[in-house]
């Protein structure tokens, strides 16, 4: 019932993870970025759209639809939300930078594992 309801983009239970497929402009190891969000994103209830994207060009414009996502890039992670950068992290912060704007979204934050 509720994948239905996603794929009709009626209604949604839980968040919703978007990530480009990488191409040659694609400057950090996105594959092992997007699983680490991927894997916070489970613990979530609230439906939220997040995008990860290997390309500060093209990425907050390929992912404007997005509630909040990150553009990675040369060392870099641009966090936007609604396609507008709101802050530049680290690449080794992007994952966490992410999640906090995940959070700040309204999402209650996963519980750390016992």
């Amino acid at each position: 019932g509720w994948e239905i309801l996603a794929a009709l983009d009626i209604r949604r239970r839980g968040p919703e993870l978007v990530s480009c497929p990488t191409c040659g402009r694609c400057e950090v190891d996105l594959i092992p970025i997007a699983r680490e969000v991927e894997a916070r994103l489970r613990a979530l209830d609230t439906p939220v759209k997040v995008a990860v994207m290997g390309c500060v060009v093209n990425g907050p414009g390929e992912a404007r639809d997005a509630d909040i996502g990150v553009a990675a890039g040369r060392g870099v992670g641009l966090i936007f939300a609604k396609g507008e950068v709101v802050r530049k992290v680290p690449e080794e912060r992007i994952v966490d930078a992410l999640m906090d704007e995940v959070v700040a979204l309204g999402a209650p934050p996963p519980l750390e594992d016992a």
